[in-house]
């Protein structure tokens, strides 16, 4: 496997934009190594101003040529997995680089790419490589069969004479048990990324307008508001969802007669709490922001708001360098804060704030910085008592800047998402109490078809679910250990099915630890939830110690004694929690 010591002993590669080799004059490199963690640190005292495309801090050979391979992508909807030959994309929106049209880089030719950590097995031994810090530059990693770079992108940002960057932690950890090492990086991340504390104290629960109700109107909230307060107010909260501010960019500007702070009026009437909803750096082109501040804008090299990297061709990217920027991003959460009273806070589409897109009013910072700089504006206006949710987010550019993140796609009631969701969050259960609150998404329990208009037409979704998947996207909600909130219409929803929320608002605390990265078998408290992924019937095994006992978690209903072994056979794509008690 890969040792810590091989990797920090390594020399550091500083590659510059001109393609040239620097002098071995150029540049000072400062290492500091403590137990499985090294930083370092490069000064330019070469006497003129160096534009340096990537540091490598590790760039050599490695002892695999096999291994499996875990990795992170830059962005939420991206994970990968594979070995060192080849990568699958875990989700359904494509690569980082395909998604976002990320630069072209000459050094990543020949090889696979992932971000910010990369977990290698083979057999019962894992390497665990990951950056620890993410406050200037992103971490990447390229890697090919034998090979591996740790790498820094630095953006082609000019450093001054005299002047030092220090580089992002890189953390190499090697062990027979994957959870114990990914506790130790929370560890390393949390002690340079303190977790963000909330006054709520408590994981949210709720219900979010946007996967029942297809045509948005303030009208349908207020009937779900009334539904949760009688037949559910454990749920506790309402969060309005995109579609009532008229463009992104103007979050002043409303599509309706309510406005933002009428509707949170509302739904407290109604005798529930109320969350909005933010997208701080995407843009419309369309919108009074753009056309009145394009300077506010991250623009390309003729100075014009540039849409290159975006996923949609009709965004731009508000840039946090600007000071003017950031003020409108105070003043609109301050809007939200004190005139909507507001103290939850799902901030949308955060990745387009940290893309590395073009020219910002502050040549000297990282995209990353620019990205930090507008998150923690908003942070210092809301920050105190409220809770604030990451979406689309930027993975490390994020630590220690929300309480609570997103960390799969969006849910729809196919096999393609709950299956697909189901896989992601896994891979992160990880995360949960260590780094923020994970938020799988809604919790979807009701065959509801869902029509949206797109482009002017008619787009519909529907509900292509069996029993079986129904079930197991109910065991993924208690493998998650996460926010739950619900995304069935509250004044339709099945009594059966609202029981099922309240067990699952009771189950919510600790995430799954499975038993491999097959994710069919996972352990949380006194629970077994089990998944069957195949198109077939399938036998789901779990080792236990001794004797025990077996019951349905959701029904109740006894499913027999076991020793050593509990065996429950499943459907396709069936899933199961199993409550264990001791015989």
């Amino acid at each position: 496997m890969v040792q810590a010591a091989s990797v920090f002993n390594a020399p550091i590669n500083i590659r510059l934009t001109s393609g040239q080799a620097p002098d071995d004059n150029d540049f000072k490199v400062y290492k500091h190594i403590s137990g499985n963690g090294m930083r370092v640190s490069i000064k330019n005292i070469s006497g003129t101003a160096q534009r340096i495309k990537e540091v490598a801090l590790f760039a050599g050979d490695i002892p695999l040529q096999q291994a499996k391979v875990y990795g992170e992508g830059y962005h939420m909807l991206c994970q990968y997995r594979g070995s060192m030959s080849e990568l699958e994309i875990v989700g359904a929106y494509g690569s980082d680089k395909s998604f976002f049209h990320l630069p072209d880089n000459p050094h990543d030719l020949s090889h696979n790419i992932v971000y910010y950590l990369l977990q290698l097995s083979q057999g019962k031994e894992h390497s665990l490589i990951a950056f620890a810090s993410c406050h200037k530059f992103l971490g990447k990693f390229r890697f090919s069969p034998g090979y591996l770079e740790a790498v820094m992108d630095c953006e082609d940002i000019l450093l001054q004479p005299g002047a030092s960057w220090d580089m992002e932690e890189l953390v190499v950890l090697t062990g027979n048990e994957p959870s114990l090492l990914y506790q130790k990086l929370s560890a390393a991340i949390n002690a340079n990324h303190p977790p963000m504390k909330s006054k709520w104290n408590k994981i949210p629960t709720g219900w979010c307008s946007y996967y029942c109700v297809g045509t948005f109107t303030p009208e349908e909230i207020y009937k779900n508001a009334e539904a949760m307060a009688a037949r559910i107010p454990e749920l506790e909260m309402i969060q309005i969802d995109a579609g009532l501010n008229a463009k992104n960019g103007d979050w002043n500007q409303w599509k309706f007669e309510d406005d933002l702070a009428a509707a949170c009026r509302k739904v407290r009437d109604k005798g529930v709490d109320v969350g909005g909803y933010y997208s701080p750096f995407v843009v419309d082109s369309d919108s009074l922001l753009a056309k009145n501040h394009p300077d506010w804008l991250v623009c390309d090299e003729d100075g014009k708001p540039t849409n290159r990297l975006c996923h949609k061709e009709s965004w731009f990217i508000l840039d946090g360098s600007h000071p003017e920027a950031r003020a409108n991003l105070r003043k609109l959460i301050r809007y939200m804060y004190d005139e909507c009273a507001l103290r939850y806070f799902k901030l949308d589409f955060l990745s387009y704030g940290a893309l590395p897109a073009g020219r910002r009013y502050d040549e000297t910072v990282t995209s990353i910085e620019a990205f930090r700089m507008g998150m923690k504006a908003i942070l210092e206006e809301v920050g105190g008592d409220s809770f604030v949710l990451a979406c689309n987010a930027p993975f490390w550019p994020v630590l220690g800047l929300c309480h609570g993140n997103r960390t799969t796609n969006d849910i729809f009631r196919a096999w393609k998402q709950v299956g697909g969701n189901a896989r992601e969050q896994f891979y992160r259960n990880w995360q949960h109490l260590n780094l923020w609150i994970n938020d799988p998404d809604v919790i979807v329990l009701e065959k509801q078809d869902i029509v949206r208009t797109k482009n002017g037409l008619p787009s519909p979704r529907p509900c292509t679910l069996t029993d079986a998947e129904f079930e197991f996207h109910k065991a993924f909600a208690v493998a998650c250990g996460g926010m739950i909130l619900s995304g069935d219409l509250l004044y339709e929803i099945s009594d059966a099915n609202i029981a099922i929320l309240k067990k699952m608002i009771g189950a919510i605390g600790d995430a799954a630890i499975f038993d491999d990265d097959n994710f069919e078998v996972g352990r949380v408290k006194s629970l077994l939830c089990l998944f069957n992924w195949d198109e077939s019937p399938k036998v789901i095994t779990a080792p236990i110690h001794g004797k025990v006992m077996i019951s349905d978690f959701f029904t109740g209903e006894a499913l027999g004694t076991f020793e050593d072994n509990v065996s429950v056979e499943l459907p396709p794509h069936g899933g199961k929690v199993v409550a264990v008690t001791q015989s």
